[in-house]
């Protein structure tokens, strides 16, 4: 038996390792960014970001002891390579737990906007059905013991979990957008600000999505070879090297989930400011926070609270859509 192609296998997942590395250094940045700029958020909110965060901390340093085991610890020993190691297991744990609860996080949103239980429910089974086709397997991974083994037995899953997940983060995007674009109103400010909104969406939502199909994609086209994480795939032959570049980056899905939640709550800033009407400086103390809910709005009459409506602002037709479009864009500013 020839000795593997490093190069071609294990040096593709260790430039996997070096992007999480990259991409794990944005998310510290975008954390310390949110904590000082949201200090008002709520407790909630802070925590789902502090544990997303840790997840995928704890994940980097898992798959880098991966790296670390194959190739200095096994150095030079062939039959070492072939064999699987448990933090290739505990690597999708971290990566499904990392991955649902950011999900989970748009989910919510989406009831905000929608308070529709059965696309909630939907969308939040498929996730649900995601995590636990990871976990299982994982547990298939350190179970197996030879590399290779488990892309055998688990091919169904493996492609559900690819497609799967694909498929709820574009529908997760396309019906925030939908929700959105209903929306739009005759006041430019709120257009502009929704436009912003719905970019921000789908941007976020096709990030992950077209990561996950591109996995999927790479496992379809050679499902034999060393370009599918989770099962430590390895043969020694044939392997495709770009096709196990595009699959290392799998080791990242859980990064970009939560720099997507993270870029979604930084970005309110930004947007707030589309909402505070030119040269007019008190309004933009005063623009509603995300567990801020316009109480104001009687949902008898669709009429503001006399309590908010002391003071006018110049532009006070399009304050008032911008207040009675309630808990909607609001949320997401």
């Amino acid at each position: 038996m020839s000795s593997p192609d490093l190069d071609s296998t294990y040096g593709a997942l260790l430039l996997g390792v070096f992007i999480s590395i990259f991409l794990q250094g944005i998310l510290s940045v975008q954390a310390y960014i949110y904590y000082e700029t949201f200090p008002e958020d709520s407790r909630t909110l802070k925590g789902l970001v502090a544990i997303a965060w840790t997840l995928d901390f704890a994940h980097l340093i898992v798959i880098c002891q991966v790296m670390y085991h194959y190739l200095v610890g096994s150095w030079g020993n062939d039959a070492a390579l072939l064999e699987t190691t448990i933090p290739l297991g505990v690597h999708l744990v971290l990566l499904s737990l990392s991955g649902i609860a950011c999900q989970a996080f748009f989910i919510h949103r989406i009831w905000r906007f929608s308070r529709n239980k059965g696309l909630t429910g939907v969308l939040a089974a498929a996730c649900l059905v995601t995590a636990i086709l990871d976990i299982i397997m994982a547990g298939q991974t350190i179970h197996n013991k030879i590399a290779g083994l488990t892309s055998r037995t688990c091919t169904a899953e493996i492609i559900a979990v690819f497609a799967v997940g694909a498929g709820v983060d574009l529908s997760i995007a396309v019906v925030l957008c939908c929700y959105l674009h209903r929306e739009m109103s005759i006041f430019d400010r709120i257009n502009s600000l929704l436009t912003r909104i719905i970019q921000y969406t789908l941007a976020t939502g096709l990030a992950t999505s077209l990561l996950a199909l591109g996995c999927l994609i790479a496992y379809l086209l050679s499902p034999h070879t060393f370009i599918f994480l989770v099962c430590s795939s390895y043969d020694l032959y044939g392997f495709l090297v770009d096709v196990c570049i595009v699959q290392a980056m799998h080791f990242s899905l859980g990064r970009m989930y939560t720099n997507a939640l993270l870029a979604t709550l930084n970005s309110r800033k930004r947007l707030r400011a589309l909402l505070a009407p030119p040269g007019l400086s008190k309004w933009s103390g005063v623009l509603p926070t995300q567990t801020e809910v316009v109480s104001e709005i009687s949902s008898e009459t669709g009429t503001p609270h006399p309590s908010e409506c002391q003071e006018t602002a110049p532009h006070e037709n399009e304050e008032a859509q911008i207040m009675t479009i309630r808990e909607k864009p609001i949320h997401l500013v």
